[in-house]
C-alpha cells in the first residue's frame, strides 16, 4: 500500500512539474516577443517583402521565373538593417554576425543570378571575407 500511494505521489510532482515547464514555456516566448520587438517587426518586413515581389510578378513588372531572385536581395537586405539596429540599441544587441554573413550572402546570390552567375558570384566569397575582417574590428568594441 505505502508504494502505491509513494507511486501517486510522484506521477502527480511529475505532472505539476510538466505543468509548470508548459506555463513557463509559453509565458517565456511571450515575454520574449515583450522585451524584443525588433524580431517580430522585421519577420513583418520579410513577409511584406515576399508579398510585394508576388505583387509585382502579378503585374508582369518582374517575370514569375525572377521573383526570388529579388525576394533574396530583400531578405539580405532585411537581415543587415536588422543587424545594423541591434548593433546600435543597447538594449536590443545580441549577436549579429550571423545575420550580416547571410545578409551579404544573400544579397550576393540574388544580385548575381540577376546579373549572370558567371560573373558576379566570386562577389559571395569576397563579402564572407569583409564580414570576417569586420567582425575582427567590431568584436574589440564592448557595450557600455
Amino acid at each position: 500500500m505505502p508504494e502505491e500511494r509513494y507511486r501517486h505521489e510522484k506521477d502527480e510532482k511529475e505532472e505539476k512539474n510538466e505543468k509548470g515547464r508548459d506555463e513557463k514555456d509559453q509565458g517565456g516566448m511571450e515575454e520574449k516577443w515583450r522585451r524584443d520587438p525588433i524580431s517580430g517587426i522585421f519577420t513583418g518586413l520579410i513577409i511584406i517583402g515576399l508579398g510585394i515581389m508576388f505583387l509585382l510578378a502579378a503585374r508582369d513588372v518582374i517575370g514569375w521565373g525572377e521573383w526570388w531572385m529579388y525576394m533574396l536581395i530583400v531578405v539580405g537586405g532585411v537581415f543587415l538593417i536588422e543587424a545594423l539596429i541591434r548593433s546600435f540599441i543597447p538594449a536590443y544587441r545580441r549577436p549579429i554576425m550571423g545575420r550580416v554573413i547571410a545578409g551579404l550572402i544573400l544579397i550576393a546570390v540574388g544580385l548575381s543570378n540577376i546579373y549572370d552567375i558567371g560573373t558576379w558570384w566570386p562577389l559571395i566569397i569576397i563579402a564572407v571575407g569583409v564580414v570576417i575582417i569586420f567582425s575582427v574590428f567590431f568584436r574589440h568594441i564592448k557595450p557600455k
